[in-house]
């Protein structure tokens, strides 16, 4: 059985026909279709002479249309008059405009997959690189589909419907949160939790206690009534040290005895209790050095087609690379805007670690600003949350008035305010554990909008 490309040739006459019909049916068509997403070359022609009458401001009918046709020399390739003239019939509704449309459009996006899938083969046979090969198709791919995904212009009445029902549910929810439970008392007065689509940034300089904070975070939100699924990505350690960090904060015992293996009776015990708890939590974790960002948002895609993603944590953001290699600035500024584009796409909130410049060391004050960021000040344009990491007891030592404690500063808060005082926490290092200090004077964080 002969096999047919998709097409609907119906579809295809009833939306040139229906400009004969509602001369402002143009207006929708040019920015909805292209010629190419006609299959008929008859049809090609006729749409790209209606696109040219139109952006000559002249009025498109029938003699308007032939003439233009004629002019070209392209009348016969149209179908000639009696073809043109029969368009009109073709439309059963002009109501169902939109409906047209969309047939056309479906049936283009699949020839155009079609036609990828074909070339996608053929570079099979002569690639040698398996990692580039899937990333390049599924891009190709993906960038095709995505159109179809395109949605029109949202009237501001429609907005407001949404906007005044999620403030009738905070309302109603006063005290709740409306993202991830992060464990952490301030953090979530700031920020209502980690929220959907959102990009965060922990920065610090090294020694701050930045992974440990993150696989505290991890922790914490798999651990919420929910379970929700964390996929942790370390491109700095492996999964073992990463849960032998996970089990020294949660059981209170000092990492070096568990590595060591110098436990006491309790000391076991403890652990055991924390094997336990930690065996329940959906965190998954790849070390399987992804370097590039590409990858990285492959395996989320696959992850949230299982419907087993919720958060994706990054440890760290130097360490990925980007396709663009010609300037590291550049890279950085992909890799960034692909961690946002992968959160609004998977609408999930996304945490990426990142390193400051060593600038902040040659400075006396050594509390990060946002010039610190390295590499890229797309960092600091993408991110919806930036939350800089200070421990006062490393630079000061004995001097200092806070031993064991790390601030929060949130530099950065695009839904609510940044830091008045900063967010203090206290911070076991032996046991890279992170609590809230309840006893600590709190200034409300509604203020500053950033």
């Amino acid at each position: 059985m002969e096999r047919i490309t998709p097409h609907n040739y119906e579809a295809e006459q009833a939306v040139l026909g229906s400009v004969f019909v509602d001369q402002g049916a143009i207006k929708t068509l040019v920015d909805k279709l292209e010629s190419d997403d006609f299959h008929r070359y008859q049809h090609k022609v006729i749409f790209t002479a209606m696109v040219e009458l139109f952006q000559e401001n002249i009025e498109i009918d029938y003699t308007t249309l032939s003439n233009k046709l004629e002019t070209k020399g392209l009348l016969n390739d149209a179908g000639g008059i009696d073809y043109i003239l029969g368009l009109i019939n073709s439309v059963p509704s002009i109501v169902n405009l939109g409906s047209y449309i969309n047939i056309v459009r479906d049936k283009s996006i699949t020839r155009r997959i079609m036609d990828a899938c074909r070339k996608i083969i053929e570079d099979g046979y002569t690639n040698e690189d398996a990692i580039d090969f899937v990333d390049g198709a599924e891009k190709t791919i993906f960038d095709i589909a995505k159109e179809r995904r395109t949605t029109d212009f949202i009237k501001v009445s429609e907005v407001l419907e949404d906007v005044i029902e999620k403030t009738e549910n905070a309302k109603n929810n006063v005290g709740k949160l409306t993202g991830l439970d992060t464990g952490f008392d301030q953090l979530n007065e700031y920020t209502l939790g980690l929220q959907k689509s959102e990009l965060m940034i922990i920065a610090a300089r090294p020694s701050m206690g930045k992974s440990a904070f993150a696989l505290n975070l991890a922790t914490n939100v798999a651990k919420t009534e929910s379970r929700p699924y964390v996929a942790f990505f370390s491109l700095e350690m492996g999964s073992d040290q990463l849960v032998s960090r996970m089990l020294s904060a949660e059981s209170h015992v000092h990492t070096m005895n568990i590595r060591t293996g110098s436990l006491s009776p309790t000391q076991w015990q403890q652990i055991s209790l924390a094997q336990q708890t930690l065996s329940q939590l959906n965190i998954l974790f790849d070390d399987s050095g992804t370097v590039k960002v590409t990858d990285l948002r492959q395996k989320c895609r696959k992850l949230a087609q299982e419907k087993k993603l919720d958060l994706v944590i990054v440890d760290y953001l130097q360490l990925l690379s980007g396709t663009t290699k010609e300037n590291r600035v550049q890279e950085v500024s992909e890799i960034s805007r692909t961690l946002k584009e992968m959160a609004r796409e998977l609408k999930i909130p996304v945490i990426a670690l990142s390193q400051l410049s060593r600038q902040v060391e040659r400075r006396e004050d050594k509390i990060p600003i946002m010039a610190d960021l390295r590499d890229s000040g797309s960092i600091e344009q993408d991110a919806d949350i930036i939350v800089f990491m200070y421990r006062d007891d490393y630079y000061k030592k004995k001097e200092s008035k806070y031993p064991d404690t790390v601030d929060l500063i949130i530099a950065k808060n695009r839904q609510g305010a940044t830091t008045v005082d900063n967010i203090r926490l206290s911070f076991n290092k032996q046991c890279s554990y992170f609590g809230n200090i309840t006893t600590q004077a709190r200034t409300s964080p509604i203020g500053d909008i950033a």
